[in-house]
């Protein structure tokens, strides 16, 4: 073998020598192409190309990528979680303190309703009794008015009976 034929031979093999690799910036790191992934991997290790037929580096790359751009990702999310975070925490004592300024004023209406009902079951109730109780002397005396009217004719059929039994006596004793 000829030097020549070594440095082709070279040249051709991928490098895994990844400890001297330059973290590219954010926007290089956009791929989405074969041609993309092979831009990418000549520009991370100094020029050197790969044919598509080397997987292992496209997917090291690839992968690579792929890290990175999560890590931005979970950068970007967790500052707008934060910030969100943050505005969440100063309105919860405004917002707790509105809640529960609405609930006091619901409970105290409820408290209100609530006693005035009681109120008006109560009376309700002792108005019901009253009337009912003025019913029922109402019908009492009716009745009584009734039974003293018939009372007249009993005691007239009740004298007659008795002297009915008494001619029968005078007639049995004779």
């Amino acid at each position: 073998m000829t030097t020549e034929a070594s440095a082709a031979n070279d040249d051709s093999q991928p490098n895994f020598d990844f400890m001297d690799e330059s973290e590219p910036d954010a926007k290089d790191l956009q791929i989405s192409t074969l041609e993309d992934v092979q831009a990418l991997i000549a520009k991370k290790h100094n020029g050197r190309s790969v044919g598509s037929d080397d997987p292992i580096w496209l997917l090291h790359t690839m992968f690579g990528v792929l890290v990175e751009d999560l890590l931005n990702l979970l950068e970007d999310t967790n500052s707008q979680q934060g910030k969100e975070r943050e505005k969440l925490k100063a309105l919860l004592p405004e917002v707790a303190k509105t809640l529960s300024e609405s609930l006091q004023s619901e409970l105290s209406g409820l408290s209100s309703t609530l006693g005035q009902l009681r109120q008006d079951a109560e009376a309700s109730s002792v108005e019901n009794l009253l009337k009912q109780q003025a019913q029922f002397s109402s019908e009492l005396g009716t009745l009584t008015s009734k039974v003293r009217g018939l009372k007249w004719p009993f005691v007239l059929l009740t004298a007659l009976n008795w002297f009915a039994v008494g001619a029968f006596y005078l007639i049995m004793i004779k």
